[in-house]
Order: structure tokens, then sequence, then C-alpha cells
């Protein structure tokens, strides 16, 4: 339970920060100049030594000394001392409540986000969702990635940047097919809730939004993209087998332990070009630029394998699909597989595919 020590006309900078939550969130309030600061404390953390709270309400006639029950308003922001700050300046937590209404003897803040309008889908290994939907999307890194469901019981995302695409899926309860797209970078607050779950539902709120909450009440919202974008399509299984285009190269990561460290700095010297992947008659990896001057990092076998038509063929891929050779190669098998127009890698350890066009 806090207390209010001073009641004031909302800052600048609480109404600016009330402001962008309120707006990140699809809320309609309003922050105004009627609008009030109450600085308040609670004896134990929140002290006039250590930090203070700093809460925007609506209009009301709250008091110094009257207590506030925060614990459904919302925190936007934290604001430290300037360094020409007095010496006993302390740390500001800002925080919102969009609805202030007393009961009881004391004044109850809340900050409610719109519920949920319908289900998408539910899955009881919160764990695996969390590592497909991780993996796909480090794959590359950026982009825009989509997440959907069918109901023959599988959950996917795949990310996609420019020619480049990347899908992963996992096992869920999805009681009818759907798919939304949402930016692959703020699709990482969607991990809280499914850390250390159970059991969580994803649904979909009126932003419209994607929201994620487990079984605790730990609840992540990610806003939904509305570009009209069309679902990539993935080659058929056995394209390099019956529609290949020209010669077909291939390469087999199964190595214990995966690259290494090493590796990865000497595919990360080579960004942004093209990464050529080659294994030499000793069965040693040779990861290089391309280029005859080029430098060249070898990896000693064994645990690598040309599966191509032609032994030893040198095979270049994107740099972010080097990457994904390094990552995958940590967890499991690795395939790498390429024709003249197409090129498709596959890791075991998540059945992540990355497809793109060469």
């Amino acid at each position: 339970m806090f207390t209010v020590v001073e009641r004031r006309p909302i800052s600048e900078e609480l109404a600016q920060a009330a402001e962008r939550w309120i707006t990140q969130h699809g809320l309609a309030e309003e922050v105004d100049e009627g609008w009030l600061e109450l600085v308040c404390e609670d004896g134990e953390v929140f002290t006039a030594d250590k930090l203070l709270l700093h809460l925007a309400v609506p209009p009301c006639e709250v008091s110094p000394g009257d207590s506030v029950d925060v614990g459904r308003t919302r925190a936007v922001a934290e604001l430290w001392p300037d360094a020409d700050a007095p010496p006993d300046a302390v740390p500001r937590q800002l925080a919102l409540a969009c609805a202030f209404e007393h009961h009881d003897d004391q004044w109850v803040g809340t900050c409610e986000l719109p519920k949920p309008i319908r289900d998408l889908f539910t899955v009881e290994r919160p764990d695996a969702v969390l590592a497909v939907m991780n993996a796909t999307r480090r794959t590359l890194g950026r982009g825009a990635m989509s997440i959907s469901g069918d109901p023959d019981g599988r959950l996917s995302f795949s990310v996609a940047m420019g020619p480049i695409t990347a899908w992963g899926s996992t096992e869920a309860q999805v009681a009818e097919a759907f798919t939304y797209w949402l930016d692959a970078g703020p699709a990482t607050e969607l991990a809280a809730p499914l850390k250390g779950a159970t059991r969580v539902v994803g649904s979909l709120g009126g932003r419209p939004d994607l929201i994620v909450a487990n079984e605790e009440g730990v609840e992540a919202r990610c806003v939904l993209d509305q570009e009209d974008r069309p679902a990539p399509v993935q080659l058929p299984r056995d394209y390099f087998e019956n529609q290949a285009q020209g010669p077909v190269e291939g390469l087999r990561v199964d190595r214990q332990g995966g690259l290494g460290r090493d590796a990865l700095v000497a595919i990360a010297n080579l960004r942004p070009g093209d990464v050529t992947f080659a294994v030499a008659d000793d069965a040693s990896l040779v990861i290089s630029g391309g280029s005859d001057d080029a430098a060249t990092f070898t990896l000693a076998g064994p645990g690598f394998a040309t599966l191509g038509e032609r032994p030893n063929a040198p095979i270049v891929v994107p740099y972010e699909v080097a990457l994904a050779v390094y990552d995958g190669a940590a967890g499991g098998t690795v395939e790498l597989t390429v024709d003249a127009q197409w090129g498709r890698l596959h890791r075991a350890d998540h059945r992540i595919t990355v497809q793109w066009v060469r």
C-alpha cells in the first residue's frame, strides 16, 4: 500500500510517457492538463531517499496522506537523476492509472487493457513454442514474422526478409486456421509468458493484437501488422529430386558441439557478403568469401559430407543463411541444398526450414 506525499499538476514528462503508453496499447484515454501527478511512497523501497513513484491519475479529490492501491496501475517509464542534479535526487518511476476511484478508505488505481475477443491456440508445452519461435526469429534476426495455426495441431512461425524465409512449427491445440503478421523485433515481448509456464493461451485482441497469457496471469501483447502480405510458399519436399533447375549441390553438417566460436567469427567477418562452404578432400569444412584472395577458415572433420552431384563442390549462400547453418549445427544435423534457382536449409533440432531465391 502506498501513501500520497504530494499532489501536483501533471508534469510534461509524465504526461508524455503516459500518452506514449496509451497509444502503444490502443486505449482511448487522453491525458490533458486536468490530470494530476501523485508523488507516492510505500515506506520500504519507494521512499524519499531511494525511489519515488509518480502516478498519473484523472482529476479527483485525492489528498496528501491518502492511501493508494497501485497494484493494477501500469509502469510507463523510469527516470534517473541528471548528472547535474542535487545530491539528494532519487530515481523516479512513472506510472499510469486510467481509472482512479475511492473504495473503503483508500484510492484504487487501475489501468485495464481490453479483453481478448477470440482464443486462437493453446499449448501445453510452452518451452517448445519458445524454442521454435526464438530459433525461427533468430535465423534472420529481423523482418516480418507470421504466426499461424493449423487445426490439425500445429502452431507455425515464419520470418521473411527479402528473398529469404524461415519456417518452424510445434504442436498446439488450434480451433480454426489463422495467420497473422507482426514485426520480428517486438515479437520478442511474447517470450515472457512462455518462460517457465505449463500452459499458455494465445488470443486475438481488438486493436488488433496478439495476446499470449500463461496460467499465472503473465501476459504479453504485440500489435498485428495490418499490411496485406501473401503467405510465403515452401518448395515441395521433393523439389530438388524431381524439379531442380540445373545441378544440385548439397552439404550435411553433423558435428558434436556444432561449428564452434572460431567458425562464427569467420562467418561474421564476411558480413554482409555471401559465404562459401566447401568440404575438402580430407573431410574438413572450408569457410570463405569465395574469391581467390579471400581469407579462409578450415574446420577439421569429421562431421561434414557432400550431398550433391559433384563431390566437394563449393556452395555459396547469403550471410544470414550461413548464420543459420552455425546456429542449427549447435543443436543437431543441418542439411543445405541448392540448385541454380533455389536454396533450402533444414535444421533438425527445431525442424526449421530456411528457403531463399538464388
